[in-house]
């Protein structure tokens, strides 16, 4: 039994191998870089359950942030108000304007 290969069918296979090896090559090297740029799951796991005392603070940093949105509610309203007062004066009331 005799085998004969021609150089067509060399290079053939030869183009076949370099094909399959480039696409191995390039998912071996993606997953290395998903490997290296990928969080660590310790760090998931440790994020995904916030202690009980950074909840507290986050409920007291909470609270001091809308007594101060109150308060500054209530300082702009009350800006709103004289400026109100003030245009309403100009309009309806020309006795309570400057004079020369």
């Amino acid at each position: 039994m005799t085998l004969q290969v021609s150089g067509a069918d060399v290079m053939a296979a030869v183009e076949v191998a370099a094909w399959v090896g480039s696409i191995v090559v390039m998912l071996a090297i993606g997953l290395l870089v998903y490997l290296m740029v990928r969080p660590p799951r310790r760090a998931e796991a440790a994020r995904a359950e916030p202690d009980a005392i950074a909840v507290e603070e986050m409920l007291a940093l909470m609270e001091r942030m809308e007594r101060r949105l109150e308060t500054l509610e209530r300082a702009v309203a009350r800006e709103a108000a004289d400026e109100e007062r003030i245009l309403e004066a100009g309009a309806d009331r020309p006795q309570a304007r400057r004079s020369k």
